[in-house]
């Protein structure tokens, strides 16, 4: 979705940050990333994961951060769904975030991107939309905001 390098035009003079979509499927381990926090939003599903050993329910939508080393495995997932996933480096003094919101361009003017959680129409979920996007009447329910 936005790479780190094509991060950097969209938020100059930030640290650089990685998005992407995951299709979770069914229970299994999650990649390492070291040197990493990850900011993990499975839409429209609820999952469990654990983290270190450690069980948590992760709602619908809600953001979820965690060390991108640590030892992560989904556990349960009603049915297949997706997943947002920031990543930032461990060190950075101003990482980005991951937000939900419903009106984000007044919600949170400097976005750097924002996504469709909920399709409406003229719209596909997942669509990655830049600060100069016209949004109003999109009939987009949900959003989430990096800023």
């Amino acid at each position: 979705m936005v790479s780190y390098h094509e991060s950097r035009g969209l938020t100059p003079g930030r640290p650089a940050w990685r998005l992407s979509i995951a299709d979770l499927t069914g229970p299994g381990p999650f990649s390492r990333l070291p040197g990493v926090t990850r900011t993990f939003v499975p839409v429209d599903k609820a999952v469990e994961l654990r983290v270190d050993g450690e069980t948590h329910r992760i709602a619908a939508d809600t953001p979820f951060s965690f060390a991108g080393d640590s030892e992560t495995t989904l556990l349960r997932l009603a049915t297949p769904c997706r997943a947002v996933n920031l990543m930032v480096k461990v060190d950075d003094p101003d990482p980005a975030e991951l937000l939900p919101c419903r009106s984000p361009w007044r919600e949170f003017p400097t976005a750097a991107v924002v996504i469709a959680l909920t399709a409406g129409r003229g719209t596909s979920r997942f669509d990655v939309w830049r600060p100069s996007a016209a949004l109003d009447g999109l009939g987009v329910r949900r959003w989430l905001a990096v800023r």
